[in-house]
């Protein structure tokens, strides 16, 4: 009998880098602009390609935590670690307006996670439906997303999908 949650996200499968193509379609779609930040920079792909000079970056393994990232900025894309989503949703509703991190659907549905946007004043305004690359990136039942949050939307959900899809 298969358990009706999926199983839980552990820190050990959170090293999962994003393929550069997958990166820059996610920021030509959503053409981010101000200061841009990348929280788990890892192996740059969404940094190397925000098209703009005002943008940091943070990356646990080089002593930078976004946890304690405490500046203001205008937009926070990323591929979050999945097991601390709950944590980076968090902290990223404090400092940033616009957030699009790159998880499956189901990350944001947990009452939790709707009651804690509701309280930042935050709701989910796109959800942009990308492909799973191939491995090693987990290969789930899950649709993979660029779920753009953003601090005051009252709108509708809007569902868009990659062409590449």
């Amino acid at each position: 009998m298969r358990a009706f949650c999926p199983p839980k996200n552990t820190p050990e499968k959170d090293l999962v880098m994003t393929p550069e193509y997958l990166a820059k379609d996610i920021i030509e779609h959503f053409k981010p602009s101000g200061i841009i930040l990348d929280p788990c920079r890892g192996q740059g792909a969404f940094y190397d390609n925000f098209n703009t000079e005002t943008k940091d970056w943070c990356e646990l393994d080089e002593g930078k935590d976004f946890l304690t990232y405490n500046k203001k900025v205008d937009w926070i894309i990323t591929n979050p670690p999945w097991s601390k989503m709950q944590k980076f949703l968090e902290h990223g509703m404090k400092i940033s307006d616009n957030i699009v991190y790159l998880t499956t659907i189901n990350h944001y549905t947990t009452k939790k996670r709707i009651r804690d946007m509701r309280n930042y004043g935050f709701s989910i305004a796109e959800i942009y439906c990308v492909p799973t690359p191939t491995k090693p990136w987990p290969q789930l039942g899950f649709q993979l997303g660029a779920i753009h949050t953003q601090r005051g939307h009252t709108g509708e959900i809007k569902m868009t999908y990659s062409p590449n899809m």
